[in-house]
């Protein structure tokens, strides 16, 4: 039943996502400057406004971001109060400061793909922020839990440093863990959470998402336990 209500949910918003767009999908893609102009005439405060810019042109640069979603996603924050749409913005302005990827494109797991799918479905801007600081945890303790095993760098990137493989699994594993907490309902306890994972990463790398040498260390590598604390890590950032 959840995996029926989940893929109606999907298909509202699809359907919502794809009828509300300001940008046809067959038109080229904007260019950055095209986005950062938008973003200008948006009447956000400056400081933010520059910020915000300097982080995703960055990201455009690097791949941790596309053109056409993020204006996508900035034409439908005009749609919700202006403090509602800037607390999203900076929950993403501070995961592009981290070296994190929001946007793979109009499909595929992004922090900006959550918006605009929870936009499509009506909740509001606060429930949001919630989710995509959530979002956000997944992803910082993801790449702490990795690289205490040895899977990723432990450095921290910035949002200039160029895109890596791991990078990609950073994001694809905290993607999973959270759909399990998030969607399925699922516990960290949950022996379960191992092959849910482990079969989300096997099929990115089928599709050339994640290199198949990243994803078997990795799939090799992860234990419940892991996972486990990954998720609990997510609510506790303060252990982190």
């Amino acid at each position: 039943m959840r995996i029926a209500l989940l893929s109606l949910l999907l298909g509202l918003w699809a359907g919502a996502a794809l009828g509300e767009a300001l940008l046809p999908l067959a038109s080229p893609a904007p260019s950055p400057s095209d986005v950062l102009n938008f973003l200008l005439g948006m009447g956000l405060p400056p400081e933010f406004t520059a910020a915000l810019s300097a982080a995703l042109a960055a990201g455009f640069q690097t791949g941790r971001a596309t053109t056409t979603v993020t204006l996508l996603l900035l034409q439908d924050l005009t749609k919700i109060p202006k403090e509602q749409g800037e607390g999203i913005l900076e929950v993403l302005r501070y995961a592009l400061s981290q070296g994190f990827i929001v946007d793979t494109g109009l499909a595929g797991s992004s922090m900006m793909n959550e918006v605009r799918k929870l936009l499509a479905l009506g909740r509001s801007g606060e429930e949001i922020s919630r989710v995509l600081s959530l979002r956000l945890g997944f992803l910082l303790a993801t790449r702490a839990v990795l690289a205490r095993y040895g899977l990723v760098p432990g450095t921290t990137a910035g949002p200039d440093a160029p895109l890596a493989p791991t990078d990609r699994l950073i994001l694809e594993l905290a993607w999973a863990v959270g759909d399990f907490i998030l969607w399925e309902g699922g516990s960290p306890a949950d022996p379960g959470i191992l092959g849910y994972v482990q079969g989300r990463l096997c099929r990115l790398a089928a599709l050339g998402l994640i290199p198949s040498e990243l994803s078997e260390r990795a799939t090799a590598a992860l234990t419940p336990e892991i996972l486990a604390e990954i998720a609990r890590l997510a609510f506790q950032p303060e252990r982190r």
